[in-house]
């Protein structure tokens, strides 16, 4: 009967729903009462268990500089989530900003062409006109295309001075 009670109590001690009395308890019965041998490798256990662990009382002041480093770790947290918004938002608006701007220059392109007035038959032939469009737009294209690698070199440029602001910025904090 008493081996059933102790079978119990260990089930609950390795599920850790034991109370401080129920631990007590096994702790006398592995230590003072003969055990059965089938209990032997729970009592190695259980002693080994028992002897790494030891009541320690809380020092003084322990849980308010517990509550204040978590206090701090949860600003921090805060402080970062906020800096990620607000870096995000930026590059909206700087994209906001270009899109603008093209869509200006896009406006004000189509309005002085509109205002020209029609000249009729510039070129002689329509090979003539179709080979200057296509050296116009092939012009367009090229200076369009280093407009974009300039923009992506300033986006890894900017990216790696953002890298290197948050290691500084967690350094600081440390």
């Amino acid at each position: 009967m008493r081996t059933n009670k102790i079978n119990e109590l260990l089930e609950r001690y390795y599920n850790a729903q034991t109370t401080e009395a129920e631990e007590k308890e096994l702790k006398r019965f592995f230590m003072e009462e003969e055990v059965p041998s089938y209990l032997l490798v729970e009592k190695d256990i259980f002693l080994q268990l028992q002897a790494s662990t030891y009541d320690a009382e809380v020092p003084i002041g322990m849980e308010d500089r517990l509550s204040k480093a978590i206090d701090s770790w949860e600003s921090n947290e805060k402080h970062t989530i906020e800096y990620q918004r607000s870096k995000r938002s930026n590059k909206l608006q700087w994209i906001g900003s270009i899109a603008a701007s093209l869509l200006i220059i896009i406006s004000i392109s189509w309005y002085n062409w509109g205002t020209k007035p029609i000249r009729k038959d510039t070129f002689a032939t329509p090979e003539e006109a179709y080979m200057e469009a296509q050296k116009v737009l092939m012009k367009f294209s090229i200076e369009l295309n280093k407009g974009i690698k300039q923009i992506e070199n300033l986006n890894v440029t900017t990216e790696r001075v953002e890298e290197n602001i948050l290691k500084q910025l967690n350094k600081i904090k440390k």
